[in-house]
Protein backbone atom coordinates (compact mmCIF):
# COMPACT_ATOMS: atom_id res chain seq x y z
CA UNK A 1 0.00 0.00 0.00
CA UNK A 2 1.38 3.41 -0.94
CA UNK A 3 2.10 6.13 1.60
CA UNK A 4 -1.04 8.20 1.99
CA UNK A 5 -2.01 11.15 4.15
CA UNK A 6 -4.29 10.53 7.12
CA UNK A 7 -7.28 12.07 5.32
CA UNK A 8 -6.67 10.07 2.14
CA UNK A 9 -6.44 6.82 4.11
CA UNK A 10 -9.75 7.54 5.82
CA UNK A 11 -11.44 7.63 2.40
CA UNK A 12 -10.06 4.23 1.36
CA UNK A 13 -12.55 1.32 1.39
CA UNK A 14 -12.21 -1.04 4.33
CA UNK A 15 -11.21 -3.95 2.07
CA UNK A 16 -8.22 -1.95 0.75
CA UNK A 17 -6.96 -1.48 4.32
CA UNK A 18 -6.79 -5.11 5.41
CA UNK A 19 -4.99 -8.16 4.05
CA UNK A 20 -2.27 -10.66 4.85
CA UNK A 21 0.32 -7.86 4.68
CA UNK A 22 -1.61 -5.18 6.63
CA UNK A 23 -4.13 -4.83 9.45
CA UNK A 24 -6.07 -2.16 11.31
CA UNK A 25 -5.12 -0.54 14.59
CA UNK A 26 -7.77 1.31 16.60
CA UNK A 27 -6.66 4.27 18.75
CA UNK A 28 -9.10 5.73 21.25
CA UNK A 29 -10.18 9.23 20.21
CA UNK A 30 -10.99 10.38 23.76
CA UNK A 31 -8.79 13.29 24.92
CA UNK A 32 -5.97 12.06 27.13
CA UNK A 33 -6.51 8.38 26.40
CA UNK A 34 -3.51 6.66 24.84
CA UNK A 35 -5.03 3.19 24.35
CA UNK A 36 -4.64 1.36 21.05
CA UNK A 37 -5.22 -2.21 19.88
CA UNK A 38 -5.22 -4.27 16.68
CA UNK A 39 -8.71 -4.53 15.21
CA UNK A 40 -10.31 -7.50 13.42
CA UNK A 41 -12.92 -6.14 10.98
CA UNK A 42 -13.91 -9.55 9.58
CA UNK A 43 -17.51 -9.31 10.84
CA UNK A 44 -17.94 -5.95 9.06
CA UNK A 45 -16.68 -7.54 5.85
CA UNK A 46 -19.04 -10.50 6.39
CA UNK A 47 -21.92 -8.00 6.67
CA UNK A 48 -21.02 -6.61 3.24
CA UNK A 49 -19.54 -3.36 4.58
CA UNK A 50 -16.09 -3.79 3.01
CA UNK A 51 -16.74 -1.08 0.42
CA UNK A 52 -17.41 1.63 2.99
CA UNK A 53 -14.62 4.12 3.68
CA UNK A 54 -12.46 3.53 6.75
CA UNK A 55 -13.85 6.68 8.40
CA UNK A 56 -17.33 5.08 8.47
CA UNK A 57 -16.18 2.75 11.25
CA UNK A 58 -14.85 5.23 13.83
CA UNK A 59 -18.15 5.25 15.73
CA UNK A 60 -18.26 1.43 15.78
CA UNK A 61 -15.39 1.20 18.28
CA UNK A 62 -15.36 1.32 22.08
CA UNK A 63 -12.60 1.78 24.65
CA UNK A 64 -12.38 0.56 28.22
CA UNK A 65 -12.03 4.23 29.27
CA UNK A 66 -15.63 4.76 28.12
CA UNK A 67 -14.70 6.34 24.79
CA UNK A 68 -17.16 5.67 22.00
CA UNK A 69 -14.92 6.55 19.04
CA UNK A 70 -11.58 5.36 17.77
CA UNK A 71 -9.39 6.40 14.88
CA UNK A 72 -8.47 3.52 12.62
CA UNK A 73 -5.08 3.34 10.93
CA UNK A 74 -3.34 0.74 8.81
CA UNK A 75 -0.31 -1.11 10.18
CA UNK A 76 2.11 -3.35 8.32
CA UNK A 77 2.07 -7.10 8.81
CA UNK A 78 -0.66 -9.64 9.45
CA UNK A 79 -3.30 -9.19 12.15
CA UNK A 80 -1.87 -10.46 15.45
CA UNK A 81 -3.49 -13.63 16.76
CA UNK A 82 -4.87 -11.75 19.73
CA UNK A 83 -6.73 -8.75 18.29
CA UNK A 84 -8.86 -6.43 20.38
CA UNK A 85 -8.10 -5.57 23.96
CA UNK A 86 -8.62 -2.16 25.49
CA UNK A 87 -10.05 -0.71 22.26
CA UNK A 88 -12.51 -3.08 20.66
CA UNK A 89 -15.09 -3.41 17.90
CA UNK A 90 -18.65 -2.57 18.91
CA UNK A 91 -20.89 -4.74 16.79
Amino acid sequence: MNEKSWGDMQREPLLACVGIDRHLVARCASPGCERAAPCDPSHWVAQGLGGLPLRAFTDRMRCVCGGRRAELSVAAGPLPERAGGEVYVFR
